[in-house]
């Protein structure tokens, strides 16, 4: 009875295998989880600052193509001023004129250049007749060249930016200044312009600052006026930087932030997303795939502890055998098979082996699953898919442009590779610069890339077409030769019943396009696309 116990003590092997590997699968489907969030996340929130930055540029052309049409309007209006002697009547009807017909001003006023107000649009203002006091004014009379002013407290007691611009009469002496007002906390170009998206769904917006740190425009409009120059990205842009950013804002709220700088005023525009949008929606995913992957990993645990009972018994029999030594059996003792005990325990290696494979598996794909073509920056083919189903699903009219860059595979051959990525992006680059704002641009494959444009007619879509292909064709390509595009459209529901019969219509006119003589546009007519492509 003592050699018996002395043979049950101890853990017996089974029981170990059985830890190790659970221990072993539960922390690799865990690495494989913290990996797959990680590499999700990071390429989610590169994705968000390269959006806000891309956004932060357009908006920042925007608002720069507003100011130097504010100054131009002005720079008119002077020049009008100065060409003769006019009236109180007559620059009263022209300064009237000049506000009602132009989106920029709230109000307009014309100092002369002993700083006494003598015209004002509005006249309810009340101020004809007054002298200026604000130091923007003054600087304006001191300087005598066009400004826009950082926001200030007017004498009516608005918050407003001022653009000016000097007045000379016909002797090339100075006469003061014409000046256009901008109420910041009332309706204004800023807000019709920069205002229509307002706050996201998801929680982005952007807001606009001036030289100084103060908001200029805000979703919030309680908060225009108020100095933000505390904040990171804002300090970023008071150093002449553009860039993206991780930053908080005074609320304790982190965002994903892009920003750029408007020239023409000094001033800078920031578009954020809550950092919180990225965690979440990597979240959502884990959550998926926990609930997808954990009845797997449950089955494959219950496997390995079945298989690790097969693999010990050779081991358990060996250990008898082995232990029947002290009862001096010592004659009937059968070894086991070496070869054969060898071959249980790589068995038990190789189904490890496997589990933690398909894990490796599924870590990689879930890093993949990245929305954005690594090599354009436009949209990829997964989305896309997802795009157009979403839309056919819930009736939303809209035309494809298929495009194929003509003789592409001769540019690969003559110049490289390299070379021929470079066109592929010059081609993104132009496509970026001429879609909508609701359209998408996305890279279908090797040289072929689709406009998807929601709502628009096939007549709208060849016009972006043409003008996207006359472009191309105009301007030198990265080669330094111009290279030339075909194009095929089609549009659902209209040409096509199914989101498949409209990529194939698409890819039949595109391919018309190419017999055709390429370097054209073919809207895709059924009665003509009597040819396969090849």
């Amino acid at each position: 009875m003592s050699a018996d116990k002395e043979r049950k003590s101890g853990i017996r092997l089974s029981l170990i295998i059985i830890i190790v590997v659970f221990f072993s699968v539960v922390v690799s489907y865990a690495l494989s989880m913290t990996i797959g969030y990680t590499t999700q996340k990071k390429s989610l929130t590169e994705n968000t600052l390269e959006l806000n930055q891309i956004t932060a540029n357009e908006l920042s052309r925007t608002t720069e193509t507003i100011i130097q049409s504010m100054q131009d309007t002005l720079k008119s209006a002077s020049d009008y001023i100065s060409s003769g002697q006019w009236k109180q009547e007559d620059l009263q009807q022209q300064i009237d004129f000049l506000r009602g017909s132009v989106p920029y001003f709230n109000s307009v006023v014309i100092v002369n250049a002993a700083g006494l107000v003598t015209v004002t649009s509005p006249e309810a203002l009340q101020l004809k007749g007054t002298t200026v006091s604000s130091e923007q004014s003054k600087e304006a009379l001191r300087l005598r060249k066009p400004l826009i002013s950082d926001p200030y407290r007017a004498s009516t007691g608005r918050l407003i930016i001022m653009a000016s611009y000097p007045i000379y009469d016909r002797d090339g002496g100075y006469a003061g200044f014409i000046g256009g007002s901008v109420y910041l906390q009332e309706p204004n170009v800023f807000q019709k312009i920069l205002g229509q998206q307002g706050v996201n769904e998801n929680g982005s917006y952007y807001y606009v600052v001036d030289s100084r740190g103060n908001l200029i425009y805000h979703p919030d409009a309680s908060r225009i006026g108020e100095n933000v120059s505390d904040n990171a990205i804002v300090k970023q842009l008071l150093q002449g930087k553009s860039g993206q950013l991780t930053v908080e804002n005074s609320r304790s709220i982190k965002f994903l932030a892009g920003a750029a700088i408007i020239p023409a005023a000094g001033w800078g525009i920031i578009s954020q997303t809550p950092a919180s949008v990225v965690t979440e929606s990597v979240e959502e995913v884990i959550a998926k795939v926990v609930l997808i992957s954990a009845p797997i990993m449950l089955l494959v645990l219950l496997i390995v502890i079945f298989v690790s009972h097969r693999l010990s018994s050779p081991l358990n029999r060996l250990a008898h055998l082995a232990s029947s030594l002290n009862s001096g059996a010592a004659q009937t003792v059968r070894l086991p098979d070496r070869k054969h005990w060898n071959y249980e325990t790589n068995e038990l290696y190789s189904a490890v082996s496997e589990a933690f494979r398909l894990l490796d598996k599924r870590a990689e794909e879930f890093s993949n699953q990245a929305h954005t073509d690594p090599l354009t920056g436009l949209t990829n083919r997964r989305l896309m898919d997802a795009i157009v189903s979403r839309w056919a699903e819930e009736g939303v009219p809209f035309a494809v442009v298929m495009m194929d860059l003509d003789r592409f595979k001769a540019v690969n051959d003559t110049y490289g590779h390299q070379m021929g990525d470079e066109v592929l992006r010059f081609l993104a680059r132009h496509m970026l610069e001429e879609k909508g704002t609701n359209d998408y641009c996305c890279r279908y494959g090797g040289e072929e890339f689709v406009f998807l444009l929601p709502f628009r007619t096939e007549a709208q879509a060849y016009e972006i077409a043409e003008k996207l292909r006359s472009r191309i064709e105009s301007e030198t390509s990265p080669t330094g030769k111009p290279v030339t595009l075909s194009l095929g459209i089609s549009s659902y529901p209209l040409q096509a019943s199914t989101v498949e019969d409209l990529f194939r219509q698409a890819d039949d006119a595109l391919y018309q396009a190419k017999q055709q003589g390429r370097n054209r546009t073919i809207l895709y007519d059924a009665a003509a696309a009597t040819v396969e492509p090849e």
